[in-house]
């Protein structure tokens, strides 16, 4: 079990949000929120983010960020790098008019073109620099709106994501764990995106859980039992083989 230290930054298994580790006391971890208030949990309810792996570092990773803005980055790095090459080039020759081993290009005209160079790439730093903002506050809204919905990661189409709950998804070490915390561990896993479809408005979450003595399948068959308003049924062998579920939410809502 993972042994809790102050200063740890966590993650709730069982709700939404997280926080620092204050202090530990009688058993209990106690975690400050946002708002600033300590939370006493118990550690088989925490995940630190620095042990999170697979899928469990959807708790702690930004979304990617637009593919045009990314391109528009490298774009804008390119022409700074093309342009300070070309600056190298005017600096070049400017040396060799002194040495007096430079072409007919007149002192004047390699004035100009340096100054028209250095204007170039002071104006790309200057839009590489606003749009670096833009990237921080669209990463920092991403990853805020992926805190409050994990299931952002697994989108397939709008409104059905699809969960791998297999222990090798949600652990890089699944060897170092006894078969009663790889349980618990994909117990709650399927709980907090369970809470999150709901929470979310989802249409339907297809949860990939494998054959195995079917315990996990059962067990998660129990829980969606007591919720009104959802619904599940195998999933379709020909896709999923015979160890996925398919969970429907009776919902208006939808992403």
């Amino acid at each position: 079990m993972t042994k809790f230290q102050v200063g740890d930054k966590v993650k709730f298994l069982n709700a939404i949000g997280g926080g620092v580790v204050v202090r530990i006391q009688n058993g209990q971890v106690f975690v400050q929120d946002d708002t600033g208030f300590d939370m006493p949990m118990a550690p088989n309810e925490l995940i630190r983010m620095a042990d999170m792996t697979g899928a469990g570092k959807v708790f702690n990773q930004d979304l990617n960020v637009d593919v045009a803005d990314i391109e528009e980055i490298k774009r804008l790095a390119a022409a700074e790098s093309k342009s300070k090459a070309l600056q190298e080039e005017q600096n070049r020759r400017l040396r060799e008019k002194f040495t007096g081993n430079s072409d007919e290009q007149s002192m004047d005209q390699l004035s100009d073109e340096n100054r028209r160079l250095r204007s170039q790439v002071a104006s790309l730093k200057d839009q590489v620099s606003r749009l670096q903002v833009q990237l921080s506050r669209l990463q920092s809204l991403n990853a805020k709106n992926l805190n409050n919905n994990i299931l952002l990661q697994y989108l397939v189409a709008p409104g059905h994501a699809e969960v791998d709950l297999h222990i090798e998804a949600l652990h890089d070490n699944p060897s170092q764990l006894s078969d009663s915390e790889k349980h618990n561990l994909q117990l709650r896993f399927f709980r907090t995106c369970l809470n999150h479809a709901i929470l979310n408005g989802m249409k339907k979450v297809t949860f990939i859980h494998g054959v195995g003595r079917g315990v996990l399948k059962t067990e998660i068959q129990n829980e969606l039992d007591q919720y009104d308003g959802v619904s599940y049924m195998d999933a379709p062998i020909s896709k999923y083989g015979v160890g996925a579920t398919e969970v429907y939410f009776k919902t208006k809502q939808s992403l």
